[in-house]
């Protein structure tokens, strides 16, 4: 597994120009350049065996950014584009608000595809209009500390109905107490989903979203990626970084102001 590693990250190494270059261009992240972000709290659910040791160690307050996948946000008209959606979870060590994490952070990022091959048919099959209408797939295995090789996906618990874009409706779902998102693990493709945690949306919070840096190697509660395909994100999501940071500098301003305007709607 080491050896596919490492080639792996030789790949993301070779992968990486591309995305700064990307990124550098849009003064953004390349993919999901634009989103909105809520703190929240995680309310395990387990709390005995393997899925309960990890529940515990996840449980907190945690920020999330829910994003698109592709199109810059232009006051709501990219969601009649076929796109994906993303959601990225920090589960923090602390109730500070901040794009900063500490070491026992775990970051985990969802994409509203089953798998990476089909993220082509779930370009037209996601409901784009609202965030809380898709499950949402981390794609990619990680080793889970006491648990061993798993995947992991987020089931909203129930779909927005209020009239708006997905950005409002979010809002008046968490405003209502109604934006819920349950944690699920499995160990094989074929195996149960198991409840781990419930995630609880409380309001958008106002940060500077270009540092906010998700990175899947964040694994300060022990979820840790594994793979070929994983080791590939290691030097691909740092390009991405310092891209959009001297991309955003260049042009003037606050990094990732004009990102956060736009995801609340604002010119």
């Amino acid at each position: 597994m080491r050896f596919l590693e490492a080639i792996g990250r030789a790949i993301g190494g070779v992968l990486s120009p591309i995305v700064w270059q990307g990124s550098l261009v849009r003064g953004a992240r390349l993919f999901h350049p634009d989103g909105v972000v809520y703190c929240a709290g995680v309310k395990a659910l387990a709390a005995e065996g393997e899925v309960g040791a990890l529940a515990q160690r996840l449980a907190g307050p945690a920020l999330v950014r829910l994003s698109g996948g592709i199109w810059r946000w232009r006051d709501g008209k990219g969601e009649g584009r076929p796109d994906v959606l993303g959601i990225a979870v920090r589960f923090r060590t602390s109730e500070e608000v901040t794009p900063v994490a500490s070491a026992g952070d775990q970051d985990l990022i969802f994409l509203s595809a089953r798998r990476l091959s089909l993220l082509p048919i779930a370009m037209f099959t996601t409901k784009r209009r609202d965030f809380l209408d898709n499950d949402y797939y981390a794609q990619l295995p990680f080793k889970v500390e006491g648990f061993g090789r798993a995947t992991f996906r987020l089931v909203p618990l129930r779909a927005s109905t209020t009239k708006g874009n997905r950005l409002e409706r979010l809002e008046r779902a968490a405003a209502a107490g109604l934006a819920l998102l349950r944690l699920e693990v499995r160990r094989g493709a074929r195996a149960r989903w198991m409840a781990v945690a419930d995630i609880e949306l409380y309001e958008p919070v106002d940060v500077d979203q270009n540092a906010l840096r998700f990175n899947p190697f964040q694994s300060g509660k022990g979820i840790v990626p594994s793979g070929l395909l994983q080791a590939t994100r290691l030097a691909t999501y740092t390009a991405s970084y310092l891209g959009r940071m001297l991309g955003a500098r260049a042009r003037g301003g606050k990094p990732g102001a004009r990102g956060e305007r736009r995801a609340r709607g604002e010119r």
